[in-house]
Formats: structure tokens, sequence, C-alpha cells
């Protein structure tokens, strides 16, 4: 009977410890920024707690079985060293695994370190670091505090911190009205036959983090640069819902040039590519002109993304996490051929 209520005990202790697993993937999944505001385990955290809580139930009942079988089986003899083995090994154990647990919630996540491989400026929550932080690493960084510091928080104090976007009331003012009046200048766009029948042409497939692209041409030598009424590209997916949706823009400079331009500061979040092969509505990367059947680019001009629709990675982010693969594949066919058959 008690071995019976004890399997119970460590299969309840599992389920608890694999719902605050989940539960703590879908919050990380909807707060991008959530792994950088919380230690590897904190007990403040309702999923964590769940984690842990689950954890020690299961290894209580489990060595309750330990227990109840050593005895049964009198492990170690019926000697002095047997009943010592007996009544001090588990607690060991017991207290071992609950020191390593202490340890866990005592750690940081503050020191990790993320590489991105992208040809484009990096962003922290959302936003660009200026070019003074090239080469800074995205995660927090420590460093001892100053003198003034120390008398101040106590001798051999350190402070920490995330790397600092220099960022103006006037930029990130200048910022929010852009990005207002594109979503105004884009309410006739929400249809992508509109767009089409507009004079813009699919250049990509739908792309997973960054979506269909199509341009307008004639907007491309039109001496207008970051006009939030007429952006050169309009972004479109089918990965987040299964129908053509318009999630935003992108804008290009007027010509390949070695820096990007500046609009609201460490705000941009500026890329461009190399040695682009056009065919039709898609786009592939060939290490030649030679390689390429259809337009070939060597180097585009300056771009930028603007998502106009909620995303966890930033509205000047390059990438699009929700539609990175998405919930949905992405469309087979160009806009324009689907809708068509559609239609017949």
């Amino acid at each position: 009977m008690h071995y019976r209520m004890l399997w119970a005990g460590a299969m309840t202790g599992l389920a608890l410890h694999l719902a605050g697993l989940g539960w703590d993937v879908y919050r990380h999944s909807h707060d991008a920024t959530l792994a950088q505001r919380e230690d590897v385990l904190s007990l403040t955290n309702p999923s964590h707690l769940m984690i842990v809580g689950g954890t020690a139930l299961m290894a209580a009942a489990l060595f309750g079985i330990a227990v109840a079988w050593m005895q049964e089986r009198r492990i170690g003899g019926e000697g002095t060293a047997g009943v010592f083995l007996r009544a001090a090994g588990l607690p060991v154990v017991g207290i071992a695994a609950a020191g390593a647990i202490w340890l866990a919630s005592q750690a940081n996540t503050d020191t990790h370190v993320h590489d991105f491989p992208h040809d484009h400026a990096s962003a922290t929550d959302g936003l660009v670091r200026s070019p003074d932080h090239a080469g800074v690493p995205e995660s927090a960084h420590s460093h001892p505090a100053s003198t003034d510091e120390a008398a101040a928080m106590g001798e051999g104090s350190a402070h920490h911190h995330h790397a600092e976007v220099p960022v103006t009331a006037e930029q990130l003012l200048a910022a929010s009205q852009f990005v207002a009046k594109l979503e105004g200048s884009l309410q006739p766009y929400e249809d992508v036959r509109a767009a089409m029948a507009d004079g813009y042409i699919q250049i990509t497939q739908d792309l997973p983090g960054i979506a269909a692209h199509f341009l307008r041409p004639d907007y491309l030598r039109d001496g207008r640069q970051m006009d939030p009424e007429h952006p050169e590209v309009l972004l479109y997916t089918k990965r987040l819902d299964g129908s053509w949706r318009l999630v935003g823009a992108m804008f290009l400079a007027e010509g390949v040039t070695e820096e990007p331009p500046s609009y609201f500061g460490p705000l941009d979040a500026w890329h461009y590519h190399e040695n682009l092969c056009f065919v039709g509505s898609a786009v592939r990367v060939t290490s030649s002109q030679a390689e390429c059947p259809g337009l070939f680019t060597a180097r585009t001009p300056w771009q930028l993304h603007v998502w106009t629709v909620p995303t966890t990675g930033g509205v000047f982010a390059h990438d699009m996490p929700e539609i990175s693969p998405g919930a949905y594949p992405g469309a087979v066919l160009p806009a324009a051929q689907e809708l068509r058959a559609q239609a017949r």
C-alpha cells in the first residue's frame, strides 16, 4: 500500500515538473526579454516554483520508495554498518540534491553571450546599438565600480547593467511619429491585391522571419527616402494565419554607400545583402553573376524593415520572430498566381 502511495506522489511530482516547464517555455516564447530579467532558477517565477516543487515532490517520493525497499531487504545487513547505511545514506543524497537546486536558484543569466551571424546591425530589446557599441556583446556585463561609486555604495561593490543604447527623447518621438504615419499610409494595402494593383511587384518568396517583399519600382529613384507615405517595399506573409497579411514595410536608401543613413539614431537597424539572384518572384544567393539565370545584384542599397504588427522582435528589427517559421507554412505560389487560381 505504501509503495502505491509513494509512486502516486512521484507521478504527481513529475506532472507538476513538466507542467512548470511547459508554462515557462510559453512565457519565454511570448516575452523575448524575459531571459534577460530573471535568473536561471528564480523562485519568484511561478513556473520555476512549479518545476522546483514538482522535482522536490518526485525526489521525496522516490527516496521514500528507496528507504522502504532498503528496509524490507535489510540492505547492508543487520549489523551497525547496515543500520547506519540505511539511516544515513539516502538523507545525504537528498541533502546533496537540495543543495544543487539551491545553487541553481542563485545562478544569474546576465553573463550569457549570444552571437548573431547576421550581416546587419544587432538589436537589443528591439532597439539597435549605435556604432560606438560595435563589437560589444548584446548580453549584460559587469565592471568594478569607480572610486566615487565605491564611496557611495560600499568599497569593492560592482554594478551590473545591459549595453546602453544612447537614444534621445527627440529620436524616440520621431520614431513613434514615423511609425504612426506609416501605419496610416499602409491601411489601403491591407489586401495584397490592392498593393499589386498599385504597382507593387512580388520579388521574393514568403521567407521565414522577413516575409515576402513586394517592390514598387517607380519609388526607387523618386528622390524620396524614408517617406512613410511612399514605402519602396511592402512585406506580406502567410505564416501568421494562413492568408496573405500585411506585416510591415521596407525602406531603401537612394544609392549604395558605405554608411547607412540615420533618422532615429541607434534605433535604425539598417542592413544590406550581397550576391542576390532574383528570378521571377523568388530570390536566392549565388556566388557570382554567371550562376544567376535572372537579375543579379552584387550588393543592395541599405535597407530598413519596419514592422507594423505586434512583434517581440521590435518595430525596427531585421527579423520578425513570429513568422520564423510561423504558425502556418509559407506561401507556395506567388500571390498573383495564387489569387488568379482562387478566382477561377
